[in-house]
C-alpha cells in the first residue's frame, strides 16, 4: 500500500508542528494590518546616516533555517531515518561606503557541530560598486549563479532544496573567489563571472587548482506572450583545471549550458530549466518543470518534477537526505523526483514555513533500483 511507504511522523511531533504553524498564522492575521515584522527587521540596521560620505549605512545580514525531516529507501535492505536539523545558519554584515561601494561577509557557522567549532568557512565576501549606467562590479567570495536553482539564494526557494540539476549538473557548490559584472542593456540581462574553482574555506586556495566563467544572458518577452512575465536566460559555463585531485568534485566538468525559462501570469507561475554537462566521466542532461500556485497572498502549493540521465555509470546523487541514509553511496545514471510542496510567507521570504514530500527513484547503469522512496520535510526559514 503506497500509505505504508510514506515516512511516518511521531504524533507529538506532528501535533507540535502543527500547533506552531497554526499559533503563528493566527498571530499574523490578528496583527496584519499593523504588521510587526517591519519593526522587527529595522533592527537589523545599526547604523544609517545619509549625509555621511564615509559609511552611511550599516546592518547586519543572515539566515537562520531549521527543519524536521522524514526519509526511507525501500530498497533491500530497507533503511529509515528521521531527525531535526539546523540547516543553515549564516550570519555576517553589509556597509555602504563612500556612497556607491558595497562591502559584504558572511560566515557560515555549523549549528550541528557538536565539538568541532562553530565556524565553518566564509560564504559572500566582497566588495561591489556600482557604475551611473547600472554596471555591477563584484569582487571577492561570491555567489556563482548558474541554473535555475543553482542562481536562487537558499533564502528564496521555493522547494525545500535546490533541485538534483543544481547538485549534479551544477557543482554543487555556491561560493567562489572571483570578479564578475553584470547590468541591463537594451532591455537584455548580462552576467559575466570568473572564478576559482577551490572549495576551500577562505582565498588561500583562490587559483591555485583551476579556474572557470560563467557568461549569462536573459530577457523578459511579457509583452509578446501577454504575460506578467515571460523571462527566458541562457547560462553557460566554462572550466579549466590543472588535473590536481585535492579538489573535490569540480575538475570533472569540462563545460555546462542551462536554459531556463520564469512564466508568471496572476497568481499562477511555471519555472523551468533544460540543463547539459559536458562531463570527463560522462555527459548529464536534466529536465525541471515547476509549476506554482498562490492560493493566498501568504499561502502558495508547489509542484517540481525533475529527471536527469546520464551517460556515464552511477555519476548521479540523490539529495541531501536521500544520500544521507547510506553515508553518501547512493549513485546511479538514472534520476527521477517528484516533489509536493506547501509553502506559507509569514513575512515573504524573510520568514516561512515551507512542508514538502517528495518521491525519489535512483537507477544504477545495470537497471537495477539503488534508491527508491518517499521523504518528507517541514521546515522553518528566517533570513535578514
Amino acid at each position: 500500500m503506497l500509505q505504508n511507504k510514506i515516512p511516518l511522523i511521531s504524533k507529538t511531533k506532528f501535533l507540535s508542528l502543527l500547533i506552531f504553524g497554526c499559533s503563528a498564522s493566527c498571530g499574523l492575521f490578528a496583527q496584519e494590518e499593523s504588521n510587526p515584522y517591519d519593526k522587527i527587521w529595522d533592527k537589523v540596521t545599526l547604523y544609517k546616516n545619509e549625509d555621511n560620505s564615509l559609511i552611511s549605512k550599516f546592518w547586519l545580514t543572515g539566515r537562520l533555517q531549521g527543519e524536521y525531516h522524514s526519509f526511507e529507501n525501500d530498497v533491500a535492505p530497507a533503511i529509515d531515518h528521521d531527525d531535526y536539523d539546523w540547516r543553515r545558519f549564516r550570519f555576517g554584515f553589509k556597509a555602504t561606503l563612500f556612497g556607491d561601494i558595497t562591502l559584504h561577509s558572511e560566515a557560515d557557522l555549523g549549528l550541528e557541530n557538536r565539538g568541532r567549532p562553530l565556524y565553518n568557512d566564509l560564504t559572500d565576501t566582497y566588495i561591489s560598486w556600482s557604475t551611473e549606467n547600472g554596471m555591477k562590479f563584484k569582487l571577492g567570495k561570491q555567489s556563482a549563479p548558474f541554473t535555475l536553482d543553482g542562481s536562487t539564494s537558499s533564502k528564496k526557494l521555493h522547494t525545500l532544496e535546490r533541485s538534483r540539476i543544481a547538485g549534479n549538473i551544477w557543482f554543487g557548490q555556491e561560493y567562489f573567489p572571483g570578479i564578475s559584472v553584470s547590468g541591463s542593456k537594451d532591455e537584455i540581462d548580462y552576467f559575466a563571472g570568473y572564478y576559482s574553482n577551490d572549495n576551500k574555506p577562505e582565498f588561500d586556495g583562490a587559483f591555485k587548482h583551476g579556474q572557470f566563467g560563467i557568461l549569462s544572458f536573459g530577457k523578459d518577452y511579457a509583452a509578446n506572450f501577454n504575460l506578467e512575465k515571460s523571462y527566458l536566460r541562457l547560462d553557460f559555463m566554462f572550466q579549466e583545471d590543472d588535473g590536481n585531485d585535492d579538489v573535490e568534485d569540480f575538475n570533472d566538468w569540462n563545460a555546462a549550458y542551462s536554459f531556463v525559462t520564469k512564466w508568471e501570469n496572476n497568481d499562477w507561475y511555471f519555472w523551468t530549466d533544460l540543463s547539459f554537462a559536458d562531463r570527463k566521466n560522462g555527459d548529464v542532461w536534466g529536465l525541471q518543470l515547476m509549476p506554482f500556485y498562490d492560493i493566498t497572498d501568504k499561502t502558495q502549493v508547489i509542484f517540481c518534477y525533475t529527471h536527469l540521465d546520464s551517460s556515464g555509470d552511477n555519476q548521479l546523487r540523490a539529495s541531501r537526505w536521500e544520500d544521507r541514509l547510506d553515508r553518501g553511496e547512493y549513485r546511479g545514471d538514472d534520476l527521477t523526483e517528484y516533489f509536493f510542496g506547501l509553502n506559507h510567507f509569514f513575512y515573504g521570504h524573510k520568514l516561512k514555513w515551507q512542508n514538502g514530500l517528495q518521491y525519489t527513484q535512483l537507477d544504477e547503469a545495470d537497471g537495477s533500483k539503488e534508491y527508491e522512496g518517499w521523504g518528507f520535510t517541514t521546515a522553518f526559514r528566517i533570513s535578514w
